[in-house]
């Protein structure tokens, strides 16, 4: 998967930057974009929507780096490597607290490089696969399977309600049945997707997912209490 990654480098020292730019060509990523400042940075993540982010942390100011990897990890909630020639403690202290997902010191070694980018790429096909990604605005929100307790439809919107709060996206019920596990959810309603392993009671007319009881239409009872015998 590591190949097929879109990465973002930004770094103040161009040729740093180009120096990085070969080392993941010879990995094998081609879709690579530069960034050399803050202000270039953060208007290419909103355009470029990168997969990974390789972040030096001093450019022009002395927290440009920190400041990004803030605004990626609150608002984007991407991945991002530090990488960087300063590995004193209270710059450490201030990195850890941004949750990037490795930090390299210069100079780069390139099994260094390739290994950490090799993680996040594992990493990301595993949340890929056990997450649901909406949009909310130029931010991307992950939701993993196992906290959603059902999606309603609601005209052109969906309300999907999680254990700990409800998110909305401009997306219709059948084309985010595609993207979920068809052995953990299934289609009670036409309004209605249910994740199974919430469901405290059913019958072949209602279920009970939390503290709320949805309706089953009748062409698929039948098929739901064959459903659940099959999962217990």
């Amino acid at each position: 998967m590591i190949h097929t990654l879109k990465v973002l480098i930004v770094d103040d020292e161009v040729l740093i930057a180009e120096d990085l730019k070969d080392n993941l060509f010879s990995f094998g990523i081609k879709n690579i974009e530069m960034a050399h400042d803050k202000k270039a940075a953060l208007e290419t993540i909103k355009n470029f929507n990168p997969d990974l982010i390789l972040l030096d942390i001093r450019m022009e100011k002395e927290t440009d780096g920190i400041e990004i990897g803030e605004y990626v990890a609150d608002k984007l909630q991407k991945p991002f490597i530090y990488i960087t020639a300063h590995s004193d403690v209270e710059m450490i202290k201030k990195i850890v607290k941004t949750r990037p997902a490795a930090y390299i010191t210069k100079p780069v070694k390139k099994s260094d490089l390739f290994a950490s980018i090799g993680l996040v790429a594992e990493r990301l096909k595993f949340t890929s696969a056990n997450s649901l990604k909406i949009k909310d605005g130029y931010s991307t929100v992950v939701i993993p399977h196992n906290t959603i307790i059902y999606i309603e439809s609601e005209g052109n919107y969906l309300n999907i309600f999680c254990d700990e709060k409800r998110h909305i996206a401009r997306q219709s019920l059948d084309a985010i049945i595609a993207e979920l596990d068809n052995t953990v959810f299934f289609r009670i309603h036409r309004s209605y997707l249910i994740n199974t392993s919430k469901i405290k009671r059913f019958s072949k007319k209602e279920v009970v997912v939390g503290a709320i009881t949805l309706p089953v239409s009748r062409s698929v009872g039948d098929e739901l209490e064959c459903f659940m015998k099959q999962k217990s």
